[in-house]
């Protein structure tokens, strides 16, 4: 589905560079609400592109191609706004969540090694870690003599 989406995308904003070929500046709305910007269109040339979603913001910019690749152009640019709406969904589930860097390390034999992870935890969970590294400190603290 996402790549019909895609190409539907792209036909429709080359046929509006088509239709507004040679025009020094159009806007055009989209089936899907996208507001879409021409400028620089001289003879075959688009000199940039600037999509704004239904929202009001702005969502890609592209600069300097032919109107013959627009669709090619226009693909790029859904497949981009897709990445950034993936990222934007991903930021949003890991709210309130904190990040933590662990470092395990292997002390045992010749060559030590260490392995580092990044974990999302919510704070009940950074608490429970905090407490058990602590735990884990004090039984391997030295004892004194």
């Amino acid at each position: 589905m996402p790549t019909d989406q895609r190409s539907a995308f792209a036909a429709e904003i080359a046929s509006l560079a088509r239709t507004y070929k040679g025009a020094i500046r159009a806007q055009a709305t989209t089936r899907n609400g996208y507001t879409v910007l021409f400028t620089g269109m001289h003879g075959e040339n688009v000199g940039a592109i600037v999509i704004t979603d239904p929202d009001g913001h702005e969502v890609r910019r592209a600069d300097g191609w032919k109107v013959a690749k627009t669709a090619q152009v226009a693909e790029f640019l859904w497949d981009v706004m897709e990445q950034d709406k993936a990222r934007a969904a991903e930021r949003e589930r890991l709210a309130g969540l904190k990040s933590v860097s662990i470092t395990s390390a292997d002390a045992i034999g010749r060559v030590s090694s260490r392995d580092t992870s990044r974990y999302h935890l919510t704070p009940g969970q950074l608490v429970e870690l905090l407490t058990l590294a602590e735990q884990m400190a004090a039984a391997n603290a030295p004892v004194p003599r």
